[in-house]
């Protein structure tokens, strides 16, 4: 008996490129989703840190009595030196009282903390950008140029007019119909 079935013939390499189509369609709607959450939080995240700035200014300032803490919203800026010019204004804002208290001393300290990192991660990028404008530039002044070829001393220039030399006589003899006797490994006496 003879079946006939109606599955079109599937070849491996026809599976594996579906597979990776797959894959690919998968890792980008990952990647998709994973930035847009994080474009999310962030927008979240500026939208609640506005608020709480439009709250601080519309309160006027009062004096705090005893017990009582100051709320200060934790700085984010744009760029790290505007998050470093927040952390300072923290800082500053902290140590403000004639006599600050140790959570007013907690503060400053967490605030400065803060600034000594976000200035050592500047360094850093400064770093790195620096790096790359170096190599940028010493790529574009060696783009067109022929390398320089190695200094050849005397001894080197003496053995490689040798080899030359043996080369031409071996050649020159194929030529006239002479073969190069070639050293014999399995000769017993």
């Amino acid at each position: 008996m003879v079946s006939i079935t109606s599955y079109p013939s599937v070849t491996a390499p026809m599976q594996n490129g579906q597979a990776g189509r797959l894959r690919a369609e998968t890792a980008y709607t990952r990647d998709a989703a994973y930035t847009r959450g994080n474009e999310e939080k962030r927008e979240a995240a500026v939208r609640q840190m506005q608020s709480a700035v439009e709250t601080q200014a519309a309160e006027p300032f009062r004096k705090l009595g005893a017990g009582q803490l100051k709320q200060v919203a934790l700085p984010l800026g744009e760029t790290l030196e505007e998050t470093i010019d927040s952390w300072r204004n923290v800082r500053r804002e902290a140590l403000s009282a004639s006599e600050p208290a140790e959570v007013d001393h907690q503060l400053a300290a967490a605030a400065s903390a803060k600034i000594m990192e976000a200035q050592a991660q500047l360094a850093l990028e400064d770093r790195l950008r620096s790096a790359q404008l170096a190599e940028a530039a010493l790529e574009e002044r060696t783009e067109g140029m022929i390398p320089a070829q190695p200094a050849v001393t005397g001894a080197e220039r003496d053995l490689y007019e040798q080899a030359a030399a043996a080369y031409s006589v071996q050649t020159g003899a194929r030529e006239q119909g002479y073969e190069v006797a070639q050293p014999a490994y399995f000769l017993t006496a």
